[in-house]
């Protein structure tokens, strides 16, 4: 497993130096879910920080691999998820809470934040996907749903009358 401190990052030597720049890289082990996606193990990020007067500016590159789940036919297929982000740190916390701590910045932590905005909430296999037949659960895509006969034959059938009048 990566160490969470591999995103930590020395920049004493950075701030109140404007301009001047440094690389950086590493990876930390993240685990994000949206719906049925997610992103378990590393996510690697490399970047650059740029000294300005009050701290330091991040812009990076992050990519992790996701298991995306389709939510027409709940098919799981791997796709590498990357993003690109930017972040100031100052001496005081900004609104999410970022900034420069001991002479450190933690690029791990909008890296992460960034990578699971890039988890799409509603993944679809392809744009054709039929999905699954709602009666019988048949994925439309490999197999055509012969159909269920009359909704009377139903044993709910009843029930749909009520919410129907």
């Amino acid at each position: 497993m990566a160490n969470r401190r591999d995103l930590v990052v020395a920049i004493d030597d950075l701030m109140g130096h404007p301009e001047r720049r440094r690389e950086f890289s590493g990876q930390i082990d993240v685990s994000l879910r949206v719906g049925d996606s997610e992103v378990q193990g590393p996510m690697r990020v490399s970047g650059t920080l740029t000294g300005t007067v009050e701290g330091v500016r991040a812009s990076y590159r992050a990519s992790a691999d996701a298991v995306l789940t389709c939510v027409r036919c709940l098919d799981e297929w791997p796709q590498t998820l990357e993003v690109e982000g930017a972040q100031h740190f100052g001496k005081i916390p900004d609104e999410d809470g970022y900034a420069v701590v001991a002479g450190t910045v933690d690029v791990g932590a909008p890296a992460t934040d960034e990578l699971s905005l890039a988890i799409p909430a509603a993944p679809v296999c392809s744009p054709d996907c039929k999905g699954l037949c709602p009666i019988c659960g048949t994925d439309l895509n490999d197999d055509p749903c012969d159909g269920h006969g009359e909704e009377s034959d139903s044993p709910f059938a009843a029930l749909r009358q009520l919410f129907d009048s």
